[in-house]
């Protein structure tokens, strides 16, 4: 991918090489953005214990009031 090249002098094979480029680049971000995310989710889950939903003892809690009326 060679951001001077002017596309109205590429042929259209050379065109359509850089847009797949550009695409495969996207997929990889995109792949390795979902793996890190994945990989953080993961650890969280093993340190929150067998149930994603348990509170440690010391967990204050908090209820918003009602509205009026």
């Amino acid at each position: 991918m060679n951001p001077s090249r002017n596309p109205d002098t590429m042929t259209a094979t050379e065109r359509r090489t850089e847009i797949a480029s550009i695409l495969a680049t996207g997929l990889m971000r995109s792949v390795r953005v979902a793996r890190s995310r994945t990989s953080v989710v993961a650890e969280k889950v093993s340190e929150a214990g067998e149930f994603g939903l348990d509170l440690s003892a010391n967990s204050p809690l908090s209820v918003a009031p009602r509205p009026a009326g």
